[in-house]
């Protein structure tokens, strides 16, 4: 038997893990991630190599450090160590999410009383944050803080903000705002000392909390978070090189762009990165999400005066990373832009979505490419406005590839999304689409969210880049996995359709084996399947009754 696939008892990886044989029976009663029992023999059992995968995002919390143990080390490096395991090969993969049972014990659980107690949410939120980015950046001026008493914290607090470079101060402006009243001095030295406690790396527990906080939330009308999975896809599939000027005209808390940064790095030379903020609030969680992890980001001094917004400089940028907001009813350019028209077609003043997604494809300066998330019915929209700018979109070869994902992969909405791959005009042009459906691969992460899969992300990209470059051989098929081309004119024939089910009908279906039951994999796919086909009859009698000559008296 190779290496990983040695067999453990759940026993054996109790003491490798150094916990007890009941902390190994909680853990998979409480986490429906953990690795299944699988029959070796006449045992039931883990395999090693799952188990230490689990392992690896499970910081041990400090009551239970064996002697020698550092602070921060993971479960997954005792259980390793122990059997004689090597080190996790995704220990420097940035796409791997830094929650851990540590942080969710050690930094969540007592915050959340106190957010809870706030009467303003966001303002705790914007504290807690600013702080953190203070013991970041500033390691002499928290020191100074976590020795406060609670009739000296407001003063010292202030003093540091005072003394953080003009932008810095203005991004944590939060930190002056403070009450200073002696419950609010209480507070402020309560959150001080639970942040001091921790020991996860800064950026971890920032992107860690920005999770957190959107998910208290539920919803957000001006920060839509971009799960760390789903924004380093998107990266890895514009693929920014050192010379690219990147771009994010609407860049909420920062997460593509902070994406970018790590993909950038060690290429060594600094690179500058540019983005947009609609308001305040976002303008600083970007400054501060940069900061913290040493991204280069010019925001510009702040944000428009009207969140509505929309602008996006006219042929500069090389790459374009965007998620915005989808709900917005009423937008407004600015003057310099209100001059020029529209390359695709006037959109409609209450539907965002064509605006945002021919802002990005103009700002594309000559062979530059795009990024955009959408919900999933930009693809099908039905009022011939939309349906024209769409179709002189796929005519004039700005879009390239559409991806299907599902729904509830966001904190702040449950809309099922698409991600659209746009070049600018006449580059690049093939004639035809890619279109990628990766609703079956992602994993329940809680019972309101998804993640994508580490499988599902590396088939995207695998498809994307194969189909680029050629090697690729379409159409891909699996169970919860498929992707085909259609030339433009296949797509002219389906009315500018841009739903990848369109495409993918006769490719989707996986026959199951008779003698067996349906799996709940099949099951899933067969809901999909059954769900895209309603929205193509729906289609199809929108377009019927559009037909209709109306009847009156």
């Amino acid at each position: 038997m190779s290496t990983s696939e040695l067999f453990m008892t759940k026993e054996e990886v109790a003491r490798a893990a150094g916990v007890t044989t009941q902390a190994v029976s909680n853990w998979a009663r409480r986490h429906p991630n953990f690795p299944q029992l699988v029959r070796h023999g006449s045992q039931d059992g883990y395999l090693t190599s799952a188990v230490a995968a689990w392992f690896d995002g499970r910081q041990i919390p400090r009551p239970v450090l064996l002697p020698g143990e550092r602070l921060g080390i993971t479960y997954g490096e005792r259980f390793r160590s122990s059997v004689g395991y090597p080190a996790s090969p995704n220990a420097n993969d940035p796409t791997q999410a830094p929650v851990a049972e540590s942080l969710d014990e050690d930094l969540w659980a007592p915050l959340e009383p106190l957010l809870r107690k706030s009467e303003v949410p966001a303002a705790f939120e914007a504290v807690v944050l600013s702080l953190l980015c203070l013991r970041d950046i500033s390691p002499a001026d928290w020191a100074a803080v976590s020795r406060a008493s609670v009739e000296t914290i407001h003063e010292i607090v202030t003093r540091a903000w005072q003394r953080q470079p003009e932008r810095m101060a203005a991004a944590t402006t939060a930190l002056r705002d403070a009450p200073a009243t002696l419950y609010g001095r209480d507070r402020l030295l309560k959150i001080v000392s639970i942040l001091s406690a921790v020991r996860a790396p800064a950026d971890q527990v920032f992107e860690y909390l920005l999770d957190r906080f959107a998910r208290f939330r539920h919803s957000s009308p001006d920060e839509y978070l971009v799960p760390s999975e789903l924004a380093h896809l998107m990266v890895r599939m514009v693929d920014p090189t050192l010379s690219d000027r990147v771009h994010d005209p609407c860049c909420g808390p920062g997460s593509l762009l902070v994406a970018a940064g790590k993909h950038m790095a060690g290429t060594g030379s600094p690179v500058t990165f540019t983005g947009r903020a609609a308001t305040a609030r976002t303008w600083s969680l970007a400054t501060m999400n940069a900061a913290i992890h040493g991204v280069r980001v010019d925001l510009g001094d702040g944000p428009p005066s009207d969140p509505g917004e929309i602008d996006a400089e006219p042929g500069r940028f090389d790459v374009v990373l965007l998620n915005p907001p989808f709900g917005m009813r009423n937008w407004s350019l600015p003057t310099a832009r209100s001059a020029r028209p529209w390359p695709y077609g006037e959109p409609s003043p209450h539907n965002v979505t064509m605006a945002w997604l021919q802002a990005a494809v103009e700002a594309l300066a000559p062979g530059g490419r795009a990024a955009v998330i959408m919900p999933y019915n930009a693809t099908f929209a039905l009022t011939a406005r939309e349906r024209e700018i769409r179709g002189a979109m796929v005519e004039h070869g700005t879009v390239r590839c559409v991806v299907a994902l599902p729904s509830h992969l966001f904190r702040e909405t449950t809309v099922p999304v698409t991600v659209w791959i746009l070049v600018r005009p006449g580059d690049k042009a093939t004639g035809e689409v890619l279109f990628v459906d990766a609703c079956g691969a992602t994993r329940r992460s809680s019972p309101t969210n998804r993640v994508l899969t580490e499988h599902g992300r590396q088939a995207i990209l695998n498809a994307y880049q194969g189909w680029t470059n050629g090697t690729a051989v379409l159409p891909i098929a699996t169970e919860d996995f498929a992707a085909t081309t259609a030339t433009v004119l296949e797509i002219r024939e389906h009315g500018h359709d841009l739903q990848p089910s369109t495409y993918l009908k006769q490719h989707r279906q996986v026959m199951p084996d008779p003698r067996t039951s349906p799996t709940l994999p099949e099951l899933r796919n067969d809901l999909t399947r059954l769900d895209a086909e309603a929205k193509k009859a729906d289609l199809a009698l929108d377009r019927c009754l559009e037909g209709l000559v109306s009847w009156t008296r």
